[in-house]
């Protein structure tokens, strides 16, 4: 084998090697791990609202908790977004998830909060006095199961008006 072979060869193992060691799986993404429902109560004449929000977590899969309480891991947590046609603020109470365990890059057992099955989330929202208009809810989730991680995803419900 020359060395033009070898250096080939040894680029093509290398890139092999490190594609295998990638965590995700190709193309798939967290939100078709994740069902979500909705239900929401009549909007006030003060333009409070309610709205409970059923997270169905497929078998064998997880997601990251809000908070996901490990440094690093962050920006991985699950959170919810609402849209209406007029302003929208929400305080949305996020379950404390069940602990995992793992193990970081310094070989260290750290523990993480995880969602797992039936999962329910609480918001409190403040809108517009008078808007009634559906209501968009956006889902931002990341499912692992025990060997991978899926690249990112987006859960998105349409809450109908509420008279």
């Amino acid at each position: 084998m020359n060395r033009s072979d070898f250096l080939g060869c040894l680029i093509v193992g290398f890139v092999v090697s490190i594609t295998m060691m990638l965590p995700v799986q190709a193309g798939e993404k967290s939100d078709s791990k994740v069902k979500a429902s909705a239900t929401a109560s009549s909007v006030g004449a003060d333009g409070k609202q309610t709205v409970s929000i059923t997270l169905e977590i497929d078998k064998g899969w997880y997601i990251y908790a809000n908070p996901v309480r490990l440094k690093g891991y962050e920006d991985n947590h699950t959170v919810v977004t609402f849209t209406a046609k007029e302003k929208v603020a929400a305080t949305v109470k996020y379950p404390e998830g069940v602990v995992k365990t793992t193990t970081d890059e310094k070989k260290k057992e750290v523990q993480y909060r995880a969602y797992e099955g039936r999962v329910v989330l609480q918001a409190q929202l403040q809108r517009t006095a008078g808007d009634n208009s559906p209501l968009q809810v956006s889902i931002g989730v990341n499912a692992c199961d025990k060997d991978n991680c899926l690249f990112p995803g987006v859960v998105k419900l349409t809450v109908p008006s509420t008279k």
